[in-house]
């Protein structure tokens, strides 16, 4: 697997892949601007330009786009269901311009419409910023829910199912974060557990659709339903949980970005994400 963590834009967008290169990533992911507005200015061709260039010069594999967390296209409600969606479409823009492989999103929640309501509402979301970027390359790149409230995606079943209704099959994947997997209530620590984990990812999703890993330890228990990220080793998943998948050869060339707690050191943010990799790094066995 190809490793490397998310990365904030603080200092401008085109400087990101130094940023990810010092703490000794391969590839990243950002949000591609503030993730907490709706309304942003367009992103300036020079600086996607800045952006590609510098991502060779770091010598960066891949990078992936964060959808904001605003956006929610499980929504029925008329005003926020409009507003997901043009969302959307920018976020697909603005990673094709800098060359990202897909825009990681969370499929959203029904707000009580009820899972057929979320469903049918999310994927026609979909439908509709894929079209509206029919040019693109760039994929929707669907991530598991670790299961709270109403969010759709909890199960392998339910995103595979999301995903299937795209008519632009080749551009809907997929994104599978460890934490939501074990606080959703799926055990893969043990050798059977994961077995039946890949089998169902295969059977569900398809492994050659799973573009994307977030890397992440869980900081609540088995089944939690608690989407809360904890440092790896140092939580309920511990290292166990991360061993097989980073040697798994279904695997060894996907991205696998870390979305862990930060260092409180302002000076040395990312030091917690050097740990975190040297750690990653460590359940490599040698000749991966």
């Amino acid at each position: 697997m190809l490793l490397g963590a998310h990365i904030g834009i603080s200092g401008g967008i085109e400087n990101a892949p130094f940023t990810a290169r010092s703490i000794g990533c391969e590839v990243m992911q950002i949000f591609s601007k503030n993730q907490r507005q709706w309304k942003v200015p367009p992103l300036a061709e020079e600086t996607a330009s800045a952006f590609r260039v510098n991502l060779v010069k770091a010598g960066i594999k891949a990078v992936g786009v964060h959808a904001s967390y605003l956006i929610n296209l499980g929504t029925s409600d008329p005003g926020l269901m409009r507003k997901s969606r043009e969302a959307l479409t920018e976020e697909l823009r603005r990673a094709e311009a800098i060359g990202a492989i897909g825009v990681i999103l969370h499929p959203g929640a029904h707000v009580g419409a009820g899972t057929a309501q979320g469903i049918e509402n999310i994927a026609a979301g979909a439908q509709e910023a894929l079209a509206a970027t029919s040019g693109a390359k760039v994929q929707i790149l669907f991530e598991n829910a670790a299961g709270a409230g109403s969010t759709m995606g909890q199960s392998l079943e339910e995103l595979s199912e999301i995903g299937r209704r795209s008519e632009f099959e080749k551009r809907v994947g997929y994104c599978i974060d460890t934490c939501h997997l074990y606080a959703s209530g799926i055990d893969y620590t043990s050798e059977a557990g994961y077995g039946r984990l890949v089998d169902s990812v295969r059977d569900t999703l398809g492994l050659e659709k799973v573009r994307f890993f977030h890397l992440n330890d869980a900081l609540f228990p088995l089944g939690s339903r608690k989407d809360r990220h904890a440092n790896i080793g140092e939580g309920t998943l511990g290292k166990e949980g991360f061993r097989r998948l980073l040697n798994d050869r279904n695997f060894q060339a996907t991205p696998g970005v870390l979305e862990t707690p930060i260092s409180d050191d302002k000076d040395h943010p990312y030091r917690s994400y050097e740990k975190d990799l040297e750690t990653l790094h460590s359940l490599v066995r040698t000749g991966r």
